[in-house]
């Protein structure tokens, strides 16, 4: 594996260790949400543009009534579809990095035949952005969704916004989506990657967020990972097939009926214009009646 060079004080060129691009992959991390956050390449919603990837249907018992000129049965509750959710995701990716964007901004790798050269597209997918996807997924998950009631906490997340309704007959429960932005602290050090220029030879470059590495050269290539690959890629069902989960939804409905009956008072004799209601009306606890989990694939 072909990994980015840095300078050290004692050995001179080495190649920078997994540790030395813990704040780089961090940076893009951060760069990607930003990008998630304003709709782009990758980011999910509710019912807009993109690729269908889940849909759910809130669903809720409702209150019947038989009606007549005598006593009347219990009818038993009834139900109804209240909204209907549609997930999608917007599966594109820019345009690979020019050579000369690579030559001029991306990081220099050593190769056995020519040297100190410019890393390729792939030679980063394979080092860096792997890196960053796997913190996404199992690490700070800077950069990625969760789906939850509440703010998930340990960290910045932003509220992208209703995911499902849960309607009862007596309650509703909002879920919402969520996007992680940053980290409680900004992992690693200032550890820099070593990029050629046409007048100094090798020279250090930052890392930062808007960064020219991370802006023009990093996250494009971390972003068209959507193209070829599932590891940025959202999926909501019954059954977690694969990937890592990141929220339970639940459509719940009332466990118990309650009979009621609205007669005319004891004693009379019924008439015409006497009617005799008898209601069935959800009640007791919530219980699941679809249950579905939104993961990374």
């Amino acid at each position: 594996m072909s990994r980015p060079l840095r300078f050290d004080g004692t050995a001179g060129l080495i190649e920078m260790t997994d540790a030395d691009l813990d704040r780089i992959c961090y940076y893009l991390r951060v760069a990607f949400a930003n990008v998630l956050q304003s709709g782009g390449h990758g980011s999910v919603n509710v019912g807009g543009s993109g690729t269908t990837f889940g849909s759910m249907s809130d669903t809720s018992r409702t209150q019947r009534v038989n009606t007549g000129s005598n006593t009347q049965p219990a009818p038993g509750t009834g139900t109804e579809t209240d909204a209907s959710f549609t997930y999608k995701q917007i599966i594109t990716g820019p345009s690979s990095p020019s050579d000369n964007t690579l030559n001029t901004e991306g990081f220099q790798i050593i190769d056995g035949t020519s040297g100190t050269i410019a890393a390729t597209e792939a030679q980063i997918a394979a080092t860096v952005i792997s890196q960053t996807i796997q913190d996404m997924r199992v690490g700070d998950e800077v950069g990625t969704y969760r789906v939850s009631t509440s703010n998930p906490g340990g960290g910045t997340w932003v509220d992208m916004g209703t995911w499902f309704i849960d309607t009862t007959y007596t309650s509703t429960t909002t879920y919402k989506l969520w996007l992680k932005t940053a980290h409680t602290s900004i992992p690693g050090s200032n550890i820099y990657p070593l990029v050629i220029d046409g007048v100094a030879g090798l020279k250090e470059v930052d890392i930062i967020t808007s960064s020219d590495l991370v802006q023009n050269v990093l996250l494009p290539i971390l972003q068209r990972d959507l193209l070829s690959n599932n590891s940025l890629r959202y999926n909501q069902q019954v059954t977690q097939v694969s990937g890592v989960a990141r929220g339970t939804i639940s459509d719940t409905r009332l466990s118990g009926t309650s009979e009621t009956q609205n007669n005319p008072p004891a004693g009379t004799d019924p008439g015409g214009a006497d009617v005799y209601r008898t209601f069935s009306t959800p009640s007791g606890s919530a219980a699941n009646h679809n249950v579905q989990i939104f993961y990374m694939i």
